[in-house]
């Protein structure tokens, strides 16, 4: 509901306060401007089939069945919320040797050409597969390259599957004591890694790969699995990592220290600092032609760092406008779209707490997906629209658009706890545009004032 309400503040000159969705827009505008046309919702547009989401699912947590036939059942609903890609966290069995927690972590994998039994047979994953597809929806897999748990068949009859280090063989990497480090010097592991990513793709149909710490696995890897998958089906693939010299094979990869910045931003609130940030992800020359995932949020935040809740306090609503509108393909940990606030590990079964549901949050979630697939601006890798900063009066405001030849966002967040208003100062955005979350249409100029609710958003769109 809009009320509009109309003052002879002064000669010739008129204020117009709009009251929209409890946030009120002050106008300034001469007598002899037009009248602003009756507000009116923004018309619908096509889904772009490029402007991609996607949405990582832990099965063991998302339903209360914790396998894929309770996945299943939800489908319809991940449909309504407009999900293309469905990235399942790894699905094989989960070693038992120098576990940890009651269930081990999935990325403890004892059998890449195995289904973890809790999650159900093959015939269970392969009706999954089908319903995704029918959905018209896309399904990726985890796939874990570069190392195995300690029980891995391997450990006992290919031992020189596996690397040394100061005279331990198998040894574990990093610190992480449930797994096993993989030796790529062997082209033997090699042969059998990529026929083993091969089954997945012939037997089940999958659309893509969701590589675990991809840059930790040589390139020339990559390269052959990829050469020899695809000839068997064109896939998708996303890196774990941000070396852009992978890009050579992946289609996506980790914007991770874009997200180290976000949680920067969390504990400081510096937002000149954060504008710096978007612009060294955004003007990145590397990913010209390359898309990135970018998120607040994912299973290794979630059950390390804590909730995007703990991590960035007041500044999650505007923050998760700013993550699907800044740059490329917004990620979706599950739960994250109806305010899921509980750390989840990756060690037991924590399941999603679906019940209550952060109205807030989901219609936010909703309304920027439908805003993310239907604005050519906002389009991924080359397609990417250009990014475009508004000066402000207020400090604690960042106001900027995307922007192709006939399409423009505008995106106007308060990172204050208390309400503002301010000015464009140098220059305004120009032309007529739609208010994405409340009805009306708004012309913006550098003499009248803008006022935002703390914490909050504000979207437009010409």
């Amino acid at each position: 509901m809009i009320v509009k309400i109309i003052l002879n503040a002064m000669k010739n000159k008129w204020l117009l306060f709009f009251l929209i969705g409890g946030t009120f827009l002050i106008t300034a505008c001469t007598k002899e401007s037009k009248t602003p046309e009756e507000p009116q919702n923004p018309p619908e547009s096509p889904i772009l089939s490029e402007n991609k989401i996607i949405y990582e699912i832990n099965v063991r947590n998302y339903s209360t069945q914790g396998n894929f036939a309770g996945l299943e059942k939800n489908l319809p609903g991940l449909k309504d919320l407009g999900v293309d890609i469905l990235w399942l966290m790894p699905v094989h069995p989960i070693g038992e040797k120098n576990r940890i927690g009651s269930k081990g972590s999935p990325y403890s994998v004892k059998d890449y050409l195995k289904i973890n039994p809790d999650y159900g047979t093959e015939n269970d994953l392969k009706s999954l597969v089908k319903a995704v597809h029918e959905a018209g929806m896309e399904i990726w897999l985890d796939w874990v390259a570069n190392h195995t748990a300690w029980d891995h068949s391997w450990v006992n009859e290919h031992l020189d599957y596996y690397a040394s280090q100061n005279g331990q063989k198998p040894y574990s990497p990093s610190g992480w004591t449930d797994v096993v480090q993989l030796n790529y010097s062997n082209q033997s592991m090699r042969t059998a890694m990529i026929d083993a990513m091969k089954y997945w793709v012939k037997e089940f149909d999958i659309d893509g790969f969701r590589c675990d710490y991809a840059t930790g696995v040589p390139l020339d890897f990559w390269q052959k699995a990829k050469t020899e998958i695809e000839s068997i089906k064109k896939i998708s693939w996303l890196a774990e990592g941000d070396d852009a010299n992978y890009m050579s094979v992946f289609d996506w990869d980790y914007a991770w220290a874009f997200n180290t910045s976000l949680n920067d931003f969390g504990k400081s609130m510096n937002v000149a600092n954060l504008k710096s940030a978007c612009s060294a992800l955004f003007n990145n020359a590397k990913y010209s032609n390359k898309g990135r995932m970018v998120y607040l949020t994912n299973h290794d935040l979630n059950a390390y760092d804590g909730t995007e809740f703990t991590r960035y306090g007041n500044a999650v609503i505007p923050l998760t406008v700013l993550y699907f509108t800044i740059y490329d393909m917004p990620l979706i940990y599950n739960g994250q779209e109806i305010g899921a606030n509980k750390v989840m590990g990756l060690f037991d079964v924590n399941p999603i707490p679906w019940t209550p549901v952060n109205a807030t949050m989901q219609n936010l979630i909703k309304k920027l997906i439908r805003l993310k697939h239907t604005q050519p601006a906002l389009a991924n890798g080359k397609n990417r629209g250009s990014l475009n900063y508004y000066n402000t009066s207020d400090n604690q405001v960042f106001v900027y658009s995307r922007k192709t030849e006939n399409n423009e966002v505008v995106v106007m967040l308060n990172f204050s706890n208390a309400p503002v208003n301010f000015q464009f100062t140098g220059s305004a955005p120009a032309g007529k545009f739609s208010n994405y979350f409340n009805s009306g249409q708004q012309e913006f100029n550098t003499s009248g004032t803008i006022n935002l609710a703390a914490n909050s958003y504000a979207v437009y769109v010409k």
